[in-house]
């Protein structure tokens, strides 16, 4: 079967956007894990220009144009507000309603799209216009559609009812088209390729989606694997209860899982353009604003089917139980955190329960350790990238890391250790030293130390 490396990472893309990836790398009989960093696109369309920006001859002309601007921003917001009303209500001919008329092809992808959001619980769905924000340069683009086209700032912003207690949001570049008097969208994908202009894209621009869902798990996955979805919610709920036994109540309790139909799917759905073909479940989330400050909306892991079921039962679960961790630790996984703790503490509470022996949670690790060469040194972020061929042993290292501060001192301290080393500002060398003298009474050289010692003693 398989043995994921699972992870977690802070990025920025367009909007700023936080995004944590955790990838599951299939390398052994069952799971670890591993903090991927990447960027994702956030919703915003980059380099904007004042949309009212233009030749005015005079007070009079620049006003007409002011006057023009408006009724357009005005006729495309009130087509943006009843496309929301039509996913809100099931109202499929209004949600069709706006698509351009010649735009045949794009009305066919768009109605596959309605028809594939049936079984979804969306609980709001929300467009958000900035009229004053495009694209320099688009207009040269658009020629064939022989009318005038408009390609503002959109973001849609919508919730998984149950599941999302604030919206998570998704660039949109609708091509806007003028017929006679009435505006229209001709497309959503007008400049393939072209960096910034990409739609965001959600699983149900894939086809239909099914839904499974319990107290504790919401399951999107695309129509046909239901066993396998049911498998995963339960999988879920069992794996709540441990991950929440270690890290605390203080999380939503609830996760929301995408099962893909590919792994190209997957890729797309994570504006992934890394080798994922080891990759067995992703999450990823964004910074959005909460009472008291930031924190991260729109949680959600992401199952790599083909890896996925390649793994056994026990595997299935240990990986979704290291995801969980991450999903439940995130807003307590600051710049400061090494990889090497992140991953580690999400492992220590995978394996939990599991009843998986050492020697074969860490078979690659015990093959250098036998062999003299073993490590002296903790594993650097750099040693989690996908390509690393050292990288099922990087997973290993910090699982024991980990582990041996749990067995030290308490798995409470553990969590003390990573809330505090999370939740710091500041340059990571001193926040880690810190972290190491108030809550383990050691320094970061004497706990390498004891690792090494450690690893020796367990795999030797």
């Amino acid at each position: 079967m398989g043995r994921h490396s699972r992870g977690a990472a802070l990025t920025r893309g367009r909007r700023r956007v936080i995004a944590v990836v955790l990838a599951s790398v299939v390398v052994a009989q069952v799971a670890a894990g591993v903090v991927v960093v990447r960027e994702r696109r956030g919703p915003s369309v980059g380099a904007g220009v004042d949309a009212q920006r233009g030749p005015a001859n005079s007070t009079a002309a620049a006003s007409a144009r002011r006057v023009a601007l408006e009724e357009r921003a005005g006729a495309v917001r009130r087509l943006l507000d009843d496309r929301a009303r039509a996913v809100l209500t099931r109202n499929r001919s209004l949600f069709l309603a706006g698509i351009d008329p010649a735009a045949s092809a794009f009305r066919l992808r768009q109605g596959k799209v309605f028809d594939a959001l049936a079984q979804v619980p969306v609980g709001s769905w929300v467009y958000e216009l900035d009229a004053d924000r495009e694209s320099p340069y688009i207009e040269s683009f658009l020629g064939y559609y022989q009318a005038e086209t408009w390609v503002p700032q959109v973001v849609l912003r919508y919730q998984l009812k149950g599941f999302d207690d604030q919206p998570t949001a998704a660039a949109h570049f609708f091509t806007f088209v003028r017929r006679g008097d009435v505006w229209r969208i001709g497309n959503d994908d007008d400049f393939p390729g072209v960096p910034n202009l990409a739609t965001d894209r959600e699983l149900w621009d894939f086809g239909p989606v099914e839904v499974v869902q319990n107290r504790r798990a919401l399951v999107l996955g695309r129509r046909g694997r239901r066993p396998l979805l049911v498998q995963i919610a339960r999988l879920v709920e069992a794996a709540e209860p441990r991950v929440t036994g270690v890290w605390g109540a203080d999380w939503a309790r609830r996760v929301v899982v995408l099962v893909p139909e590919t792994q190209a799917e997957l890729g797309t759905l994570i504006d992934e353009g890394n080798d994922l073909s080891q990759i067995a479940a992703v999450a990823v989330a964004q910074l959005g604003a909460g009472d008291g400050g930031p924190r991260t909306v729109g949680n959600r892991i992401i199952v790599n089917p083909p890896n996925f079921a390649r793994l056994s039962p026990l595997g299935r679960q240990v990986v979704l139980q290291h995801e969980i961790t991450h999903v439940a630790a995130r807003d307590a996984t600051g710049g400061a955190s090494p990889t090497w703790l992140v991953e580690g503490f999400a492992d220590y509470v995978g394996y939990l329960g599991s009843r998986v022996s050492t020697r074969s949670a860490a078979r690659e690790l015990r093959a250098d350790v036998q062999a003299g060469r073993g490590p002296t040194s903790l594993p650097g972020d750099e040693e989690f990238r996908g390509t690393s061929p050292r990288l099922a042993q990087s997973y290993e290292m910090s699982w024991l890391a980990a582990r041996l501060i749990a067995e030290r001192t308490s798995a409470a301290d553990l969590v003390r250790f990573y809330r505090q080393v999370g939740t710091a500002v500041g340059e990571r060398d001193v926040v880690l030293r810190q972290a190491f003298r108030d809550v383990l009474a050691t320094t970061p050289e004497s706990f390498t130390a004891a690792w090494v010692a450690y690893l020796r003693q367990q795999l030797g």
